[in-house]
C-alpha cells in the first residue's frame, strides 16, 4: 500500500515537472503532432491548449471547440488541476456566444475549483477573469469589474495581466468612463515583444486607441489604433484587426474625413468576410452605410444598409445555430463525464464485491472451524453474533451484485429498489434463522461430545491417581 502512494507520487511530480517544460504559445498544429499517440502525454496537451489558442487568434469557432474537447479530455487523463483548471476555461471559451451564459459559468466555475484546490495564484485570478467576461458580455458591468479587480490581485503573469486590463479598460469605456478606460489600457500594454504574443500585443494598442477615441484625442488614437492593425495583420488575429479598423472608422466619420472612413470600412468588411466574422460584418457594412450617407451616396447608403439588414439576420440565425452547436457540445461532454463516472462506479463495486466476498470468505471459515474444532467450545451467544455479522455482510453482498440490475429494470425509482431489496432481505432472514438452529444445534452436540470427552478424561486421571495411592 505504501509503495502504491509513494508510485503514485512520484508519478505526479513528474507530471508537475513536465508540465513547467512547456509553455501557452498560440501555435497553429497543422501537422497535426497533438493526435501522435508516441508523445509524452503531458507535451500532447500542450501542444493541443496552444492549437487552441491559435484558432482562437484565428476566429475558427467550429475548430475551437473539437480541440477544447480533447484538450479536458488530455488534462483528465494527467489529472494535474492546474490543467484541468485551463482546460475547464477553455471550454467555457469554446461555449462563447451563447444564449445560455449559465454553460459558460459552469466551466468557468469548474475551473475556478480546480485552481483553488491547486493553490496557485495565477489561475485562480484567470478563472475569475472569465467568470467576468460573462458578466461583461450580458451587461452587468460592475458585476464584472469587481470580478476583473479580484482577478487582478491574483493573477502573476503577464499574459493574464494583460488580458485582465484589457477587460477593464472595457469596461470603464462602456461605462462612459475614458480616463478610467485610458488608465487600464495603458497597464495592459506590457507586452514588449509582438511576436511572443500577437493577441496581447495588438489588444493593448487597439484599447488604447479606443480609449483615446472615447477621450476625443483622435491623433493619439490614430497612432494606436494603426499599431495595432499592423500588429494583427501581420499575425492573422482577427478580433483586434476589425475591431481597430472599425474604431478608426467611426473616429473618422465623426471627424468628417468620409474617404477615410470608407477605406477603413471596406477593409473591416473584407477582413470580416475572411474570418467569417457576421459581428464585424454587421458593424463594417453600419459604418459604410454612414458613411456614405454622410457624403450624400445615397444609392451607396442603401446598398449597404440591405447588407446590412442582411448580416443582422444572418447573424441572428447564427447565433441561434451556434446556441444548439454549444448545447450539443456540452452533451457530448456531459456523456463523456457520465462514462467517466459510471466507470469509476463499476470499479468501486467490483472493489466492494471483492471486500465483501473475501470478509464472507474469512466468517464462514470461522465458523467451519468452530464447528469442526475438536476443542472449541462457543456459546449460543457467539454464534448469533457470528451469524447476524454474516447476514449482514451477505445482504450488503447480494446488494452490491444486484444494485446496476435492479436500477435499470426499476427506471432509478428509489421505493421500487427499496420494496424489492426489503423483498430479498424478507427471503434471507428466515434462511438465516434456519442457518443459525442448525449451526447452533450442531455446536451444541459438539459441545456436549467435547465437555463428555473431557470428563471422561478427567475421570480416568483420577481413577490412574487413585490406583498409584492404593498401590502404595
Amino acid at each position: 500500500m505504501v509503495r502504491s502512494i509513494l508510485l503514485a507520487l512520484a508519478v505526479a511530480a513528474q507530471c508537475t515537472v513536465s508540465a513547467q517544460q512547456y509553455q501557452y504559445k498560440a501555435r497553429y498544429d497543422s501537422l497535426d503532432t497533438r493526435h501522435d499517440k508516441s508523445r509524452p502525454l503531458i507535451e500532447r496537451y500542450f501542444i493541443t491548449a496552444n492549437h487552441g489558442a491559435a484558432c482562437f487568434n484565428l476566429g475558427l469557432k467550429d475548430e475551437i471547440r473539437g480541440n477544447a474537447k480533447e484538450e479536458i479530455a488530455l488534462a483528465e487523463q494527467l489529472g494535474i488541476d492546474t490543467l484541468l483548471s485551463t482546460a475547464s476555461n477553455h471550454v467555457g471559451d469554446a461555449l462563447n456566444g451563447s444564449a445560455d451564459a449559465a454553460l459558460q459559468l459552469k466551466y468557468f466555475y469548474q475551473g475556478l475549483d480546480y485552481a483553488s484546490r491547486s493553490g496557485n495564484l495565477n489561475f485562480i485570478g484567470t478563472a475569475q477573469k472569465q467568470i467576468a467576461t460573462v458578466y461583461k458580455t450580458l451587461g452587468d458591468l460592475p458585476r464584472a469589474l469587481g470580478l476583473l479587480k479580484l482577478a487582478l490581485a491574483n493573477v502573476t503573469s503577464d499574459y493574464q495581466i494583460n488580458r485582465t486590463c484589457c477587460h477593464l479598460s472595457d469596461c470603464y469605456r462602456l461605462m462612459g468612463q475614458p480616463d478610467s478606460a485610458l488608465y487600464w489600457a495603458q497597464r495592459s500594454n506590457i507586452i514588449a515583444d509582438p511576436g511572443s504574443d500577437p493577441y496581447a500585443y495588438a489588444r493593448s494598442y487597439y484599447m488604447l486607441g479606443a480609449a483615446y477615441a472615447a477621450k476625443r484625442e483622435r491623433q493619439l488614437a490614430d497612432v494606436h489604433f494603426a499599431r495595432a492593425i499592423e500588429v494583427a495583420d501581420s499575425f492573422h488575429v482577427m478580433i483586434p484587426l476589425f475591431g481597430s479598423l472599425l474604431g478608426r472608422g467611426q473616429m473618422e466619420l465623426e471627424a468628417g474625413d468620409i474617404p477615410a472612413a470608407i477605406a477603413d470600412g471596406r477593409r473591416a468588411m473584407h477582413v470580416s468576410s475572411e474570418g467569417g466574422n457576421l459581428e464585424g460584418l454587421v458593424g463594417a457594412s453600419d459604418l459604410l452605410c454612414r458613411a456614405y450617407k454622410a457624403s450624400g451616396q445615397a444609392d451607396s447608403a442603401y446598398h449597404y444598409f440591405e447588407l446590412r439588414v442582411m448580416y443582422a439576420d444572418s447573424l441572428i440565425n447564427a447565433t441561434n445555430l451556434n446556441k444548439l452547436q454549444n448545447m450539443a457540445f456540452a452533451q457530448e461532454l456531459k456523456e463523456g463525464e457520465d462514462a467517466k463516472l459510471k466507470a469509476e462506479e463499476a470499479a468501486a463495486r467490483s472493489r466492494n464485491i471483492q471486500f465483501g466476498i473475501i470478509a464472507l470468505i474469512v466468517i464462514t471459515l470461522g465458523i467451519f472451524l468452530l464447528i469442526f474444532s475438536r476443542t472449541s467450545v462457543v456459546g449460543a451467544k457467539a454464534i448469533k453474533n457470528l451469524s447476524l455479522i454474516a447476514l449482514l455482510l451477505f445482504f450488503e453482498f447480494i446488494n452490491l451484485l444486484l444494485h446496476p440490475f435492479l436500477d435499470r429494470i426499476t427506471n432509478h425509482s428509489p421505493i421500487l429498489m427499496l420494496l424489492a431489496m426489503a423483498a430479498i432481505a424478507g427471503l434471507l432472514i428466515p434462511l438465516h434463522h434456519r442457518m443459525e438452529k442448525l449451526i447452533t444445534n450442531m455446536l451444541v452436540s459438539k459441545n456436549n461430545r467435547v465437555r463428555l470427552e473431557a470428563a471422561r478424561k478427567t475421570i480416568e486421571e483420577l481413577e490412574s491417581r487413585t490406583e498409584e495411592r492404593l498401590a502404595n
